[in-house]
């Protein structure tokens, strides 16, 4: 049987069967070099425990060496006893807490921004965020081709709802000006970047990206999630880094990098209201 790496183009009438023809992973572990889902005794910090075994893990996200500090850990235990382990229901409805307004207006004085918004992953940020934006078909969504893929599932939820999707070429923003040079004059624009590009470590060139935005008219996202707490001042990201962060309109980025826990959110500026975009948001 000819080895699948994927399940695309495995048809049949039984739409599991497709899964029983999928070997890849199957003949990896067999050869001993498939990479993914190893379990570990013990991750801790820049070392890590595997069969018995103390490793340097050069993997984590962990960036900022806190997911086991003391403080870090204490505080989680007093959160527990406090409040529980849930919220018990959506922040939409009955799960929306003072402690999330609480922390979401340290979160905006922390970038600088008048609000922002938390979510419970930073996936759902950039699902959410940009669905909402991109809702129409005078939306477009200007997007670096090497983005993260949650960034393209977003984006392609806004296409579903008629939003047009445009790729640029990686980190160039010249192609960008290209690309919204070409677009009608009442279509809204909105140019999604990484800060921080995850596959390949690369800053993004946000000072240079900023310039051609604003030429056009159009609005920004950064996804900063690989470069909160990493670098800027402060740890501020990257928008502060090259100091464009009075014009960035959006920035996305996930808890469990920098800051240890889980969640996801970010800042905006004053023509956002952070009331509103949970209500059409996916």
């Amino acid at each position: 049987m000819r080895e699948r790496s994927s399940l695309a183009g495995i048809g049949g009438k039984d739409i599991l069967e497709k899964c029983q023809k999928f070997m890849a992973a199957d003949n990896a572990r067999k050869r001993g070099i498939y990479p993914f889902f190893r379990p570990l005794d013990l991750n801790d910090g820049p070392e890590a425990v595997i069969n018995g075994r103390r490793v340097v893990m050069f993997g984590s996200n962990n960036y900022l060496g806190l997911t086991t500090h003391p403080t870090v850990r204490n505080a989680a235990k007093a959160a527990i006893d406090r409040f529980g382990t849930s919220m018990t229901g959506s922040r939409l409805v009955n799960g929306s807490m003072k402690l999330h307004e609480e922390f979401e207006e340290k979160l905006a004085a922390f970038f600088g921004k008048e609000s922002a918004l938390v979510f419970t992953t930073g996936y759902q940020v950039n699902v959410a965020v940009l669905s909402a934006l991109l809702s129409n078909k005078y939306s477009v969504a200007v997007i670096d081709r090497n983005v993260h893929a949650s960034l393209y599932d977003g984006a392609r939820l806004g296409q579903a709802a008629g939003a047009q999707l445009i790729r640029y070429r990686h980190n160039d923003p010249e192609s960008l000006d290209k690309v919204l040079e070409k677009l009608d004059a009442g279509q809204g624009a909105l140019v999604i970047t990484d800060g921080v590009f995850s596959a390949e470590g690369e800053i993004a060139r946000l000072d240079e990206i900023v310039a051609v935005v604003k030429k056009h008219g159009a609005r920004l996202f950064v996804d900063d999630a690989h470069a909160l707490g990493v670098i800027g001042p402060g740890g501020r990201g990257t928008a502060h880094h090259f100091g464009v962060a009075d014009q960035v309109d959006l920035i996305g980025g996930t808890f469990s990098k920098w800051l240890a826990s889980i969640g996801g959110g970010g800042p905006g500026g004053g023509h956002e209201r952070r009331d509103n975009p949970p209500l059409p948001a996916r």
